[in-house]
């Protein structure tokens, strides 16, 4: 196999989830994690707003993702909670200082990794300094991610995307798009993160070219003035044609969702995403994958109107790489899997 033969699409926290699924199933040398530089929200929108940079907060997020819990992990992951630091990230500083030593977000997010050990490849899609624009359904334009989310007129829908100016793509992600044998899209803001990274320059090209089995993840909730009123079938057509090809699978969680912490959600807007796929050409695979211990305590959740909820439901690491393993199986595919997850090995049933 190709030394980096796995490649996941992604913009933060469900990207994370995605690579620690498949770290239980092999080793992560063998993974290139492709992330999106367009947020500007939070601390890490004020970051780039003052050093005109990329930004680094998906990429700080991803590699926190996969650092350990030794001292630096615990420090990239820090975030102030009180006082005038308040909302402050330490992985965002490490990484913002790494550029203003010198040198790109790409070579800032390599030098972090090789400190914390972490082997899988971490792509920054671009080093430019970008905003996302939205284009609605009525004509107009939004400039900027969280310009598109806070928006008054979230009822008109938005129908694509486009960089400004226009974002040259890390060479490296196009190489390893290339090589790659699976493509993960993973779960995550659809429009503005997927959405973002697959319009950068020769990303859908070289995905609809490609002979890769190409994944995908639906998410659990619309997300309120992006995917309003989306069904999981409209959420995997846009992806659809978004890389110009018909995905091979796509994942569904198909349990009831906790209570309390969906209905605080529901009060801001966000909704269940409604399940009405038919097999079109894209194998459908259900299940449960949001487990209990990725919901955090309702009293933990804290609403933001600018950056809306943390993410107090995800997918579990530990259902998707069974289902990930099953995929393999289905396809022919496991020698691709070094590693197996210590439980017994699952029916496609037990999903």
């Amino acid at each position: 196999m190709k030394s980096h033969d796995i490649v996941t699409i992604g913009n933060g926290t469900g990207q994370g989830v995605i690579l620690q699924a498949l770290r239980k199933l092999t080793d992560l040398e063998r993974v290139t994690a492709i992330v999106g530089v367009t947020d500007n929200g939070g601390h890490s929108g004020a970051l780039r707003a003052d050093m005109k940079t990329p930004s680094v907060g998906d990429v700080k997020t991803v590699i926190s993702a996969l650092s350990g819990e030794n001292v630096w992990g615990q420090l990239v992951r820090h975030r102030y909670r009180e006082g005038r630091l308040k909302g402050v990230s330490m992985g965002n500083l490490i990484l913002a200082a790494m550029m203003d030593e010198g040198g790109s977000l790409y070579h800032a997010s390599r030098r972090l990794c090789n400190a914390l050990g972490i082997s899988a490849h971490v792509v920054p899609v671009s080093d430019d300094s970008v905003q996302v624009v939205a284009e609605l359904k009525d004509g107009s334009e939004i400039v900027g991610e969280w310009e598109t989310i806070n928006r008054e007129n979230a009822d008109i829908p938005v129908v694509g995307v486009h960089h400004e100016p226009e974002m040259t793509t890390n060479h490296r992600a196009i190489k390893a798009i290339r090589e790659a044998g699976w493509i993960i899209l993973c779960p995550g803001t659809l429009w503005l993160g997927i959405g973002s990274i697959l319009a950068s320059q020769g990303i859908r090209e070289a995905i609809s070219e490609s002979d890769a089995t190409v994944i995908g993840i639906c998410n659990i909730l619309t997300q309120p003035g992006v995917t309003d009123g989306m069904t999981a079938n409209d959420h995997l057509n846009t992806l659809s044609e978004m890389i110009g090809r018909k995905l091979d699978f796509y994942l569904i969680h198909d349990r009831d969702l906790p209570e309390e912490t969906l209905k605080l959600y529901m009060e801001k807007g966000f909704q269940p995403v409604v399940d009405d796929l038919e097999y079109n050409g894209t194998n459908i695979v259900r299940g449960d994958l949001v487990s209990d211990s990725f919901v955090q305590a309702v009293d933990r959740i804290h609403y933001d109107s600018t950056r809306g909820f943390p993410h107090a439901m995800r997918h579990d690491p530990e259902m998707l790489a069974r289902i990930f393993l099953h995929v393999a199986e289905s396809t022919l595919d496991d020698e691709r899997f070094a590693k197996r997850p210590k439980e017994e090995r699952w029916k496609v049933t037990d999903f």
